[in-house]
């Protein structure tokens, strides 16, 4: 009789947020990094903020650099907003940019002589002059990041929307570093301004090539480049019988063939069973639910 073997997690463990980003002892720690990123791009974008602002000069700050998940900053970003994606040339790293919408209109305002009071009532979407005064700042915060970062292609935005959640840029327990900045104007609130991107991919797109020296090499995992965008495809074998041969020899079209389906469809790629589900139905499709993702050693052999 063999020693039962002590119990092992099937996954990683779930662990609040501060657990979740504390580094390991052989990483380096680049938050400071990219919170010095954030001081160089707001002194950048003072003068491109000030040409749309009739040439007078705002104040920018960098009010936090933390980390925090996905799922948190999605449910803190504002309802109203100019979300941006941004990338390097082609590369897979991305970079979010959030633009508070009620600032925008407030902003708008007092350019058209008001006095920057919307009320508390917003649009369910910006309007197009706000949305293209977004796309001007997004377009400065392009250009500036490509001046500061030592990368071979620029950086540019690749998608954009209102909704944050349309964007869907991370995973919910994907780790960000997230930097905040706020652009005072005299007589108005705040327009406040987030920066986001995974915690790996700092070390990609900080300016400084002597950082990325200071990252030890690491095993790259599933989530990781080059094995991350590897497609593989997947068979639900819905399922599996065993019939004479003289009786496949005599099948004819029109003959029915009673199929058992399984309790639990395995789901293989290649040979491997790496999940077990239930079939039904979602949006008239033939669908499965996953119901394991623990393969046993007689579903590998």
């Amino acid at each position: 009789m063999k020693p039962e073997r002590p119990p092992r997690a099937a996954g990683l463990a779930a662990c609040h947020c501060d657990a979740l980003f504390r580094q390991r002892t052989d990483e380096v720690d680049l938050l400071p990094e990219f919170g010095r990123l954030g001081e160089r791009l707001a002194r950048g974008l003072v003068p491109a903020l000030a040409a749309l602002g009739g040439d007078k000069a705002p104040e920018i700050r960098v009010t936090g650099v933390e980390c925090r998940n996905a799922g948190e900053l999605a449910a803190d970003l504002e309802r109203l907003a100019a979300n941006a994606l941004f990338a390097p040339g082609s590369s897979k790293h991305r970079l979010l940019l959030s633009i508070d919408g009620a600032a925008l209109l407030a902003q708008l305002d007092r350019a058209f002589g008001g006095t920057g009071e919307i009320g508390g009532k917003l649009p369910p979407a910006l309007p197009l002059s706000a949305d293209l005064l977004a796309q001007r700042i997004e377009q400065a915060v392009a250009e500036i990041l490509s001046q500061l970062v030592d990368l071979p292609q620029p950086f540019g935005v690749i998608e954009r929307d209102g909704a944050y959640a349309t964007l869907v840029p991370f995973r919910k327990s994907d780790a960000l570093a997230v930097l905040l900045l706020e652009v005072h104007e005299s007589g108005g609130k705040p327009l406040k301004l987030v920066l986001a991107t995974k915690v790996d991919s700092l070390a990609a797109l900080l300016p400084s090539t002597e950082v990325r020296r200071r990252v030890p090499d690491r095993k790259a995992g599933p989530f990781d480049d080059p094995f991350a965008e590897i497609t593989l495809t997947l068979e639900a074998v819905l399922t599996e019988m065993r019939i004479p041969l003289s009786r496949i020899v005599s099948l004819e079209p029109g003959q029915t063939l009673a199929i058992p389906v399984a309790r639990a469809v395995p789901l293989r790629i290649g040979g491997t069973v790496v999940a077990r589900g239930t079939i039904g139905e979602l949006d008239d499709r033939v669908a499965l639910q996953i119901t394991t993702s623990a393969p046993s050693r007689k579903d590998t052999q």
